[in-house]
């Protein structure tokens, strides 16, 4: 019999492991007992299936072997035989007990293959002095090394920087008369971590939408609008800033503080936003200008010196807690601001309101698009009164047309026309080519290019005329044939050495230089600006030449700032244009008796005259250059005029434009120059004139 398999220590069979059952005769079962053949199962022994012998003999599920077969069915052809042909059964022999299995051997112990607990203990302690010494390492880094990085980095979260806003200067008249200022304002902000606190489990006051609304309701009282306008930035939840309103006014801004401080309301601050106001309107509004939402000059004088108006903001540093409030002892630098620079202006408010009204007059009974007219100091270059129509009011310039926020007396250059032969005398007479007795003979055409020249008024023609009849009688003809005798870069010289072609460096913004031929001209274009076509300035350039010309030759670039003053009221230095000589001082005394001739009886401006004045001028009847053909189309009228006579003190020059309803000089500019010029004689006191006119001879 063989022995029963042993079990391999630490190794057990799987019961799903069984042994497939021998089919030979005589084979032997796991158990030592053999197996019978197929003849014993034919001659009757039968199954032994369901009998305790066979279950205990057969059945070696759970033995120490594992590998006994569980049964003992005959093959199929013994059990297909009939019960009748079946032989008898022949008594079995018992089956032998069988031998208790042996008992199972005791399982080692799995042990690690790291070895002694010594050797784990000290990969323990190894990794606790590493730890140990990294831990240190940082500790180290943190209070050695990187401690000022670290303490600083804390130091920031906590600080907060506020921009102190400079105030803006002050802006006024020659008289002290505010055309400019701020007031006191605010932006209303708030935190909507504050407007709207999340509700926790255990709250019990207001929170949430709750406390928002609370506010909302508080901002209509004092603000306007209504709740729904608030809500939403009151309950934004993904910034810690946003805007209410801005510009609010101080006072205002205080009634509503109180008033949420009251509630038991957080949340909402303010940061310094000043409000721009213009006591004017439209009052010098053109030269003024205006500020846009940042409080930064948009036009006019507010622009062209927003830096100086400005000043230097400041900046304060505090550190705050997580509510945002100012820790009282906590560190704190204040760097003040510097207010800006305040300007008194050379305009004089009421001379420059009736100068707009009355060139508003102007236009609109000549139907005409625009106007500008310029009052102007002789002896200092200060522009007393500078008018625009149409224009806007500064403090909605929102509400006006964009072409008329700007200030056509600087920005818009046109051909002059016959003012243009003020220029060309002064320059002829300081040249010593003609005298105001010069005699010449108008022809009754010029031959120039490759056309001519003639006079508007056909009378003219064949007229024996002194060069003074030639000015006042505005002749075409009489100046070319003047200008003639001077070379072309002698008379580029002048009209340059009288500001053209270049900008007055006037402290406006957008100033045109204007156009100026060089001196490389042919001769047909030297005829044509001697007597205003061809060339193109502005009225301001126009008033200041002409200025300059009666100051005794003495031309002063054009200003409107009188002084400067900071915050404390001490004055800022101005810098002004240096004063030049442009003709003799006798050239510029002839020049205005000379001009006095056109105001006289027989001279074209003879109608705008002023009672108890010695004046002089000069009418402008300008063609104007149409850019859609190239042609001309349209006039410019224009009227300049200086008064005394005697002793230039005064000159205005008014400029309408593409007038419907008339187009000569004298009759559409020359009533509004005679109303402006009889004011400001009157406001600045000047006496009347005591002496005769002068009483030039115009023909020989």
């Amino acid at each position: 019999m063989t022995e029963p398999r042993r079990p391999q220590p630490g190794r057990r069979p799987h019961p799903s492991r069984r042994p497939r059952p021998s089919t030979g005769t005589g084979s032997r079962r796991s158990g030592g007992e053999a197996r019978p053949s197929s003849t014993d199962r034919a001659a009757g022994t039968g199954s032994t299936r369901g009998t305790s012998s066979s279950r205990g003999a057969s059945s070696t599920r759970g033995s120490a072997s594992g590998r006994g077969t569980t049964s003992t069915r005959p093959p199929a052809s013994a059990r297909t035989t009939s019960a009748s042909t079946r032989a008898p059964r022949t008594p079995r022999e018992p089956r032998p007990a069988r031998a208790p299995r042996p008992p199972r051997p005791p399982r080692e112990p799995m042990r690690l293959r790291l070895g002694q607990s010594a050797l784990r203990i000290r990969v323990v302690l190894v990794g606790m002095a590493v730890l140990v010494s990294l831990c240190a390492g940082r500790l180290f880094q943190l209070q050695a090394l990187d401690s000022a990085a670290y303490a600083q980095s804390a130091a920031e979260k906590m600080q907060y920087s506020m921009t102190l806003h400079a105030a803006r200067g002050t802006i006024t008249d020659r008289n002290g008369l505010v055309l400019a200022r701020s007031e006191p304002a605010v932006n209303v902000t708030a935190d909507p971590s504050h407007t709207n606190p999340p509700c926790e489990p255990d709250e019990t006051g207001p929170c949430g939408t709750e406390v928002a609304r609370s506010i909302a309701e508080v901002l209509v009282r004092h603000l306007g609008g209504t709740v729904a306008d608030y809500l939403p930035n009151l309950t934004q939840s993904d910034t810690r800033f946003v805007y209410l309103k801005k510009k609010v006014p101080s006072a205002t801004y205080q009634r509503l503080a109180v008033e949420l401080s009251d509630l038991g309301l957080y949340g909402v601050f303010r940061e310094s936003n000043p409000i721009r106001s213009y006591p004017g309107g439209t009052v010098a509004a053109n030269v003024v200008g205006f500020v846009n939402a940042a409080n930064e000059g948009a036009a006019g004088f507010e622009h062209s010196m927003n830096r100086e108006l400005s000043g230097v903001p400041g900046e304060e540093v505090y550190e705050r807690d997580k509510f945002g409030n100012k820790i009282p002892l906590g560190t704190q630098e204040l760097t003040p601001a510097v207010d800006g620079t305040s300007y008194q202006l050379t305009i004089d408010s009421e001379l420059q309101w009736a100068a707009e009204r009355r060139l508003a007059q102007q236009v609109d009974s000549s139907r005409a698009e625009s106007g500008t007219a310029v009052v102007m100091n002789v002896r200092t270059g200060e522009v007393l009164a500078m008018a625009n129509y149409p224009s806007f009011d500064a403090s909605d310039p929102g509400a006006a047309d964009p072409e008329d926020l700007g200030n056509r007396a600087v920005t818009h250059a046109l051909e002059p026309g016959s003012v243009q032969k003020v220029l060309t005398f002064g320059a002829l007479l300081d040249q010593g080519l003609i005298t105001p007795d010069t005699k010449v003979t108008l022809p009754q055409r010029v031959s120039s290019g490759d056309g001519y020249i003639t006079d508007s008024d056909d009378r003219l023609a064949g007229m024996r005329l002194t060069a003074t009849g030639v000015l006042a009688k505005s002749s075409n003809t009489g100046t070319v044939a003047f200008t003639r005798d001077m070379s072309p870069q002698q008379l580029i010289d002048y009209y340059r050495s009288f500001g053209l072609g270049a900008p007055t460096g006037i402290e406006l913004p957008g100033e045109a230089a204007g156009y100026l031929p060089g001196p490389d001209m042919e001769q047909y274009t030297m005829d044509q600006i001697s007597f205003g076509q061809g060339l193109s300035m502005t009225p301001i350039q126009f008033t200041a030449a002409v200025a300059g010309l009666l100051n005794d030759g003495v031309y002063n670039p054009p200003t409107i700032i009188a002084s400067a003053t900071d915050k404390d009221g001490n004055p800022v230095p101005v810098e002004h244009g240096e004063p030049r000589r442009v003709i003799s001082q006798e050239a510029s005394e002839q020049l205005a008796l000379m001009l006095e001739a056109v105001t006289s009886d027989g001279g074209t401006g003879s109608s705008v005259a002023i009672e108890g004045y010695r004046t002089g001028g000069k009418t402008a009847t300008a063609e104007r250059i149409d850019p859609s053909c190239g042609c001309y189309r349209g006039y410019t009228s224009g009227y300049m005029g200086v008064a005394p006579a005697e002793d230039p003190q005064i000159v205005t020059f008014v400029q309408i434009d593409k007038p419907k309803k008339g187009r000569y000089g004298v009759t559409i500019a020359g009533p509004a120059y005679k109303d402006i010029t009889q004011l400001a004689l009157q406001r600045y006191g000047i006496q009347p004139s005591d002496s005769e006119p002068y009483q030039g001879q115009l023909t020989w």
